[in-house]
């Protein structure tokens, strides 16, 4: 039962002038009510609420966190539930619009298990949580076989060879690609994902001929992917000293380069959000590697997976502490999750999760004693492996020591990592003058950044650097906000540094398209190769006479793309970038600007996992403006996606898989 102070149709109104929900969130409810011939103020309220949650990228609505007191977080709540969690499931299913798992009818919505799904979430869910389980139980060889197995051995000790650490997790990590069609290889930056990769690259392609695809979510992040593959090659060039320059030379020319993004490698067909490549026309591959899967999306990782041929295997690289995705889901994290555990001092940590006969295979390959971590439930763990030492901060010790202090939500080592002085950690304490709107510590940062983007610019207008090498000196710096509205957004930020760069003489920004201009790509242009998140600086054309302005991005490929400004798709500046958009970039310093008086809707997205992954966009410098208190709060502030695919990897024989054809996809 409901009770409310007024029509529920009213009170929706009322809700979205306060953006308590979107105008997407009230037009779900209301269609769905007109279609489903429902006036239940119940039924429109639930539509609301799981409609509210898809927009927050969650891809179902747990019944139990909806506050039946107070569903839509009102000041003073004028809407109750006044009935059960068990009521409510109930009286749910009395609606034609909500099916189960077990009825055959296809319904637009399902409840399964207390979870409330779109039914086209639903099935991207199951359909994902199959497609893993069945690659992560296909084994790649017989491990009875003495001769592959031998094999198998020499070339890991090749490539590994042996050290002081009880456990080289490298090692183990492409042990485990070896026997699984399914690895997932995590590891904070700096760890060696890419390092470890490129061995077992070079592992397999000396042993047969393979297609091999590399692939990322965004072209920033396939460029950076193709560099540190062909920088792994170098070293791993150099390290191999014992095998003849011949066979070397042959075995490092079969490893693939080339990174592409995913849509890329789907195939994309103008005006359409089909793919060229699903599961009736498959890719043609038989190693598919996916870097940055954390920034992978549900829907997303549907598509990739029905596109497998069957007998490919897959390899995920990620930092499961890193932000999701942007849309619905949190694949990396639910694939990571049952690995969880209590640490000794209270924080979380992860412990690997193997079967008896995973951990005894990867023993015999690897030399290293598992035995410790095998457990008599691994599910999807014999498919994981996590890196755990930073090879990147060792140098740099205060950006290693803060990431982790925040990724443990620990802040009393928190504020003993600022206080210690480190040269490449700078705190800029927001300082408001007077009262006024002067802020000394924004006059700081933009201190910092004029001193920082003059680089890239005398560059540009001394005109002795090529165009590629103009934009690498922009890329060596980088302003990330944690919201895109306001004074400390990225739209006040990037108007602030251009007023700054200006009356310092370095740009002339008298027009839109001016010299030195920065831009990042807001949507998908697939005619011109140009993708949401893409960053290009505007510059004068080196091959034109005129030295007319053209657009600059650096492609996956390392090639230059030029586009005329007057054709480029919706873009901004970006001398500022919100933290999301910089998943995938590295740079060798970045200064992070926190809200000085966040709203409650802003304090939401202000998490733990936003300021670890700002500081990890970070090689050498990082510098943050804002206040302690709000710092604090974001550390300590975890992101939680309702999703069932967690429970689906590591608790199968709970949940039940869909019935459905292929309508529903």
């Amino acid at each position: 039962m409901l009770t409310t102070t007024a029509s529920l149709e009213s009170l929706l109104k009322e809700w979205q002038q306060e953006r308590l929900l979107t105008p997407l969130d009230r037009h779900f409810a209301l269609q769905m009510a007109q279609l489903h011939q429902q006036q239940s103020p119940l039924f429109m309220l639930i539509c609301t609420l799981l409609s509210q949650h898809l927009s927050s990228q969650h891809s179902c609505l747990p019944l139990e966190q909806i506050d039946f007191s107070n569903p839509l977080k009102e000041q003073k709540s004028q809407c109750q539930i006044n009935m059960t969690i068990e009521e409510l499931s109930a009286e749910l299913l009395n609606f034609d619009a909500v099916g189960t798992p077990d009825n055959k009818a296809l319904t637009p919505l399902i409840l399964d298990k207390g979870n409330l799904y779109l039914q086209r979430y639903y099935h991207y869910e199951c359909e994902v949580a199959d497609h893993l389980i069945r690659l992560a139980q296909s084994p790649v060889f017989d491990p009875s076989s003495t001769h592959l197995l031998d094999e198998a051995k020499v070339l890991l000790e090749q490539l590994f060879p042996a050290t002081v650490q009880q456990y080289d997790w490298q090692k183990i990590s492409t042990a485990t690609a070896l026997t699984k069609r399914l690895a997932v290889i995590t590891g904070g930056p700096g760890t060696g994902k890419t390092t470890t990769v490129t061995k077992l690259l070079y592992l397999l392609t000396s042993q047969q001929e393979l297609t091999i695809r590399l692939v990322a979510p965004t072209g920033k992040a396939a460029a950076r992917l193709s560099e540190s593959i062909k920088a792994s090659k170098l070293r791993l060039t150099s390290e191999l000293q014992h095998i003849s320059e011949a066979q070397l030379k042959s075995n490092m020319a079969r490893i693939p380069e080339e990174a592409a993004t995913l849509h890329r490698l789907l195939g994309v067909i103008p005006n359409s959000h089909q793919f060229r490549h699903h599961k009736d026309n498959p890719l043609r591959l038989d190693l598919l590697i996916i870097d940055e899967a954390s920034m992978v999306d549900l829907p997303m990782m549907h598509k990739i997976l029905s596109a497998l041929p069957p007998q490919a295997s897959l390899i995920l690289l990620g930092d499961q502490d890193q932000l999701a995705s942007v849309e619905a889901g949190a694949v990396l994290a639910d694939i990571c999750s049952g690995l969880k555990v209590n640490l000794d001092n209270g924080a979380k940590g992860w412990q690997m999760r193997y079967s008896k006969p995973q951990a005894k295979l990867l023993s015999q390959l690897t030399h290293c004693s598992l035995d410790s971590f095998i457990s008599n439930d691994p599910q999807i763990g014999d498919s994981l492996c996590m890196l755990t030492h930073s090879h990147r901060f060792i140098g740099d010790a205060g950006i290693g020591q803060l990431a982790e202090a925040v990724n443990q939500a620990n802040l009393e080592r928190i504020a003993q990592v600022w206080q210690t002085g480190y040269q490449e950690l700078l705190w800029i304490e927001h300082a408001p003058i007077n009262n006024n709107h002067s802020n000394q510590g924004l006059e700081a940062l933009l201190e910092q950044s004029v001193s920082q983007y003059a680089p890239y610019l005398n560059a540009m207008n001394s005109m002795q650097q090529t165009a590629t090498e103009v934009i690498d000196s922009f890329n060596q710096y980088r302003i990330l906000c944690a919201m895109r509205a306001g004074e400390y957004g990225v739209d006040g930020i990037n108007q602030s540094v251009s007023q700054s760069l200006a009356a310092a003489g370095l740009i002339q920004p008298e027009q839109e398209f001016y010299a030195g201009r920065p831009v990042i790509i807001q949507s998908n242009d697939y005619n011109l190769g140009l993708f949401n998140g893409d960053i290009g600086l505007i510059l004068p054309d080196e091959a034109s006479e005129s030295q007319r302005l053209m657009a600059h991005f650096i492609q996956a490929d390392g090639s230059l793309l030029k586009v005329l400004p007057a054709r480029l798709p919706s873009h901004e500046t970006c001398y500022a970038m919100t933290v999301h958009k910089s998943q995938g970039s590295e740079f060798s310093h970045v200064s992070l600007v926190m809200p000085i008086r966040p709203s409650l809707a802003q304090q939401q997205l202000l998490s733990k996992e936003l300021v670890y992954t700002a500081i990890t966009r970070a090689k050498h410098h990082f510098t943050c403006l804002g206040s302690q208190r709000i710092f604090e709060q974001a550390s300590t502030q975890l992101t939680q996606r309702s999703s069932g695919l967690s429970e689906r990897l590591w608790h199968r024989t709970e949940l039940t898989s869909p019935q459905t054809d292929d309508k529903s996809s």
